[in-house]
């Protein structure tokens, strides 16, 4: 399948173009409800997931990341589960602009990203701002999954325009490794 975009694609392509955007709102859902569970299973088996300058493969990585960033409270209520309609939520990310180019059963997304926080003043807090740049596979089961998740912030310490946060961090050698899609 040749790239398209916008104008004269076909109706298949905007239903995956669709998918690929429900895909993207549940990872932000799940991600304000601190349910790792739902979040693994947006991810390929052996996903790579790079953001805040770690890189983790596959679910169990995924998961341990998590538990260690999210630590949830014993027995938090999640405002999606019945009967929660009016528990605010631990935090709200939102995903924006998002460019989604097909290629058969594969799909290389941007979108961009912001996180925010209900402070202990009752208003809202920007925690990070960021873009995500995704390679997404098809299954065989016709559902489109994340295969590599890079997650790029404009809210730390780095120089615009360079990888520079990335490379403090891993150095050069690992920050090429990571261009690669496998």
């Amino acid at each position: 399948m040749t790239r398209r975009s916008g104008v004269g694609m076909g109706f298949e392509e905007w239903i995956d173009k669709l998918a690929i955007r429900e895909l993207l709102e549940r990872y932000m859902r799940y991600n304000d409800d601190g349910d790792a569970k739902r979040c693994i299973e947006l991810f390929e088996p052996d996903a790579r997931y790079q953001v805040v300058g770690r890189v983790m493969r596959g679910h169990a990585e995924i998961a341990a990341f998590w538990k260690e960033v999210w630590q949830p409270e014993a027995g938090e209520a999640k405002w999606t589960d019945a009967g929660g309609l009016l528990i605010q939520p631990r935090s709200v990310h939102i995903c924006s602009n998002p460019i989604i180019e097909l290629d058969g059963d594969q799909a290389n997304v941007e979108s961009d990203f912001l996180v925010a926080s209900r402070g202990e003043d009752g208003k809202a807090r920007i925690m990070l701002v960021g873009r995500y740049r995704d390679r997404l596979r098809r299954g065989a089961d016709g559902k489109w999954r994340i295969k590599v998740r890079t997650g790029v912030s404009v809210a730390r310490p780095g120089q615009a325009g360079t990888d520079s946060e990335w490379r403090a961090l891993l150095g050069s050698e690992r920050v090429a490794e990571l261009e690669t899609i496998e």
